[in-house]
């Protein structure tokens, strides 16, 4: 088992770390370790795995979850829900951050992306907490920790793709991430507070009522989309797969019939760059099959959980030990590696401690969404530093407080299990 995995994984990480794609670096691993270990098998294997592997209906949900995000960032929606937001809390000590989080948490109602989340709020946010004094490294820091929030409230593309590989419902996946999304936005709007309270950062003015109502009508269709999404799925009227289709179609006709902000070019540049962005995680998960299947057919997982046994059986510890190894996993790892190397030999020892898989893919999830926020790797950092034009260290020194609310959240969501489970088994 060691000798396996120590192959598998090693050789993966070298060719990653060389500049190979990581589709390459995956089925090199996988058919190097298969060559290895069972030389004896026909190389026709590989082809048939990676075709099983995106023969699944519910991946489809990850190119309409891309697209339905390039299109709301194109149309300009993200401006009205910010104008909203501004009405709402900007007139708190440190409106503007107040205004990040909640944009962020309207935003992540319809990407299911950190990344996009990011992209599309920072662009906007960041040059304007600049202008009205808040320190370039705060303003990414803020922002960087609040896309956290993308794949955690529904939908979610690491959850997709965690559900598929888990095989476990992804509707109820994208529910148990609701609770847990509120209370990072909570927490990260009290903490926004006292900061900018000790710092005597900017307060904004009460544009009162009456603005708030026309700031409501103007984004109420905007703020409608991830209403959509979920109340769809909420009340079985469509799959979180058909999810995706509605909340396309839902966002083109807001662009061009009611906005009229969204033209051909547009909707072409949006579906050009979620084709690739789809294509690159569609392809990986391919790969990923042939990985999995090595992992299952050595009997890996199950080695994993005699070995974790022999150290404690209390669930607490192991559910720790777990944390710590998907953390650690997330400071070197891209989320979708992470969760393809990981998921196959950790799924075992979740079923056998009696965890429920809903709530095992949350906490991972969770788990490599903070790595995107932390070195050496960390997309996050890297993209909202570009984007308020600050050095990474100090972005880095300022998100601390933050990560402290997101980690606190996250053993929450570990020893609470109703945090996370509560929603679904309501509305199951």
């Amino acid at each position: 088992m060691t000798t396996t995995l120590l192959l598998l994984v090693v050789t993966l990480l070298v060719l990653a770390a060389l500049g190979l794609p990581l589709v390459f670096a995956i089925l090199a691993a996988s058919v190097t370790t298969l060559l290895v270990v069972r030389p004896g098998t026909p190389l026709e294997l590989v082809p048939q795995l990676f075709v099983n592997g995106l023969d699944n209906f519910p991946l489809l949900a990850i190119a309409f979850f891309f697209l339905a995000g390039e299109l709301m960032n194109a149309s300009g929606i993200t401006d009205r829900i910010l104008s909203f937001a501004n009405a709402l809390v900007g007139h708190i000590r440190g409106g503007l951050c107040q205004v990040g989080i909640t944009t962020s948490m309207v935003f992540a109602g319809v990407s299911g992306s950190a990344v996009a989340d990011a992209a599309a709020v920072g662009s906007v946010l960041v040059p304007a907490m600049k202008r009205a004094g808040y320190p370039p490294a705060f303003a990414a820091a803020l922002i960087e920790t609040a896309s956290v929030m993308g794949p955690i409230i529904p939908p979610s593309i690491p959850m997709i793709i965690y559900a598929v590989m888990a095989e476990v419902s992804i509707g109820r996946m994208f529910l148990a991430g609701i609770v847990p999304g509120l209370l990072i936005a909570f927490g990260l709007a009290s903490m926004s507070y006292a900061i900018s309270r000790r710092r005597a950062y900017p307060q904004g003015t009460w544009l009162g009522w009456r603005a708030l109502a026309r700031a409501s009508a103007h984004a109420s269709l905007a703020i409608a989309s991830p209403m959509l999404i979920l109340g769809g799925i909420l009340g079985g009227v469509f799959t979180a797969t058909e999810a995706g289709a509605v909340a396309v179609l839902y966002v083109v006709l807001l662009g061009t019939c009611v906005y009229r902000s969204l033209d051909l070019p547009a909707i072409w540049r949006a579906l050009v760059i979620s084709a690739r962005g789809s294509a690159t995680v569609l392809v990986i998960l391919g790969a990923s099959s042939i990985f999995a299947w090595l992992v299952a057919d050595q009997r890996i997982g199950q080695k994993t959980v005699e070995l974790v046994f022999a150290v404690s059986r209390e669930p607490w510890i192991v559910l720790l030990m777990i944390n710590a190894v998907f953390f650690i996993a997330g400071l070197f790892l891209d989320p979708l590696a992470a969760l393809i190397i990981l998921v196959p030999i950790f799924l075992p020892l979740a079923q056998a401690i009696g965890l429920d898989l809903v709530h095992f893919g949350l906490v991972i999830v969770f788990n490599l969404m903070i790595g995107l926020c932390t070195p050496p790797v960390g997309y996050l950092i890297f993209l909202t530093a570009n984007i308020a034009q600050a050095p990474a260290a100090d972005v880095m020194r300022e998100s601390l407080p933050f990560l402290m609310v997101l980690a606190c959240v996250l053993l929450l969501v570990t020893y609470v299990p109703a945090i996370s489970l509560t929603v679904p088994a309501l509305l199951r």
